[in-house]
């Protein structure tokens, strides 16, 4: 199985770094970046129509991104892996089609043809696992160098490309996620004794809904912002803390 580095490689490492800061993908979207082509030409496509264009067309890589969209839907059917946001397309008698949003415990392998790739959403932490799990980060070796040459260390090579940048959870939930997002955007560095005012509670809870979409409760947001803020913190104040 080729590596993220051969795919990224043999597409002529491509600029991805501004998909860095994304914390929820598409299944089109991550198997395309895995793949070192870029989602932006292809988000306007519906599953259908991005699976014809990659066949027709057949950009670098394009059978990689092809079997990765049906890998990752089978990942999530067998609950490999968690996915906030799962839409699924359905139909009645009469050939009306529609897309509705269905829980995790509810999805089975029998769904794996509805699924629909460009909107069911998988976490940055799951997609790391889950390429990591199938090989495609190269593993380090170790005691490789001959005893009677010269030992060094080589600095380790950073891959801006690499789209997974977070570390592992070892058991995590959408509501795990959304607090330990809300700690590392708003609370890790404040300091209640400085004159730096707290987070204003509306802020944070736009910034969940934004970044955490499954938690579409006020009544969520609010326990999320209650159990994250500092014990001095009020609920007013400036609007984000300062990076």
């Amino acid at each position: 199985m080729a590596t993220l580095k051969e795919l990224h490689n043999k597409r002529g490492n491509p600029d991805l770094g501004h998909w860095n800061t994304i914390k929820l993908f598409s299944i089109a979207e991550a198997s395309l970046l895995t793949a070192g082509l870029e989602p932006c030409e292809y988000n306007h496509l519906a599953d259908y129509e991005l699976r014809q264009k990659l066949l027709n067309e057949k950009p670098i890589n394009w059978q990689h991104a092809l079997m990765l969209i049906r890998s990752l839907i089978e990942a999530i059917c067998t609950q490999e892996i968690k996915s906030p946001l799962i839409r699924v397309e359905r139909s009645d008698y009469n050939d009306n089609c529609w897309n509705e949003t269905v829980e995790q415990a509810k999805i089975s392998l029998d769904d794996t043809s509805s699924i629909v790739a460009n909107e069911t959403k998988i976490h940055r932490d799951e997609l790391h696992k889950w390429l990591r799990k199938n090989g495609y980060f190269e593993i380090q070796q170790q005691n490789i160098i001959n005893v009677q040459q010269t030992v060094y260390q080589q600095p380790e090579l950073i891959d801006h490309n690499n789209i997974i940048l977070l570390p592992e959870p070892t058991y995590t939930t959408p509501a795990l996620e959304a607090i330990q997002g809300v700690v590392n955007e708003f609370w890790i560095s404040y300091d209640p004794d400085s004159n730096q005012p707290p987070p204003k509670q509306s802020t944070v809870k736009s910034w969940i809904a934004e970044h955490y979409p499954e938690m579409d409760s006020d009544y969520i947001q609010t326990a999320i912002d209650k159990i994250c803020r500092h014990p001095k913190a009020k609920n007013g104040g400036n609007t984000k803390r300062n990076q």
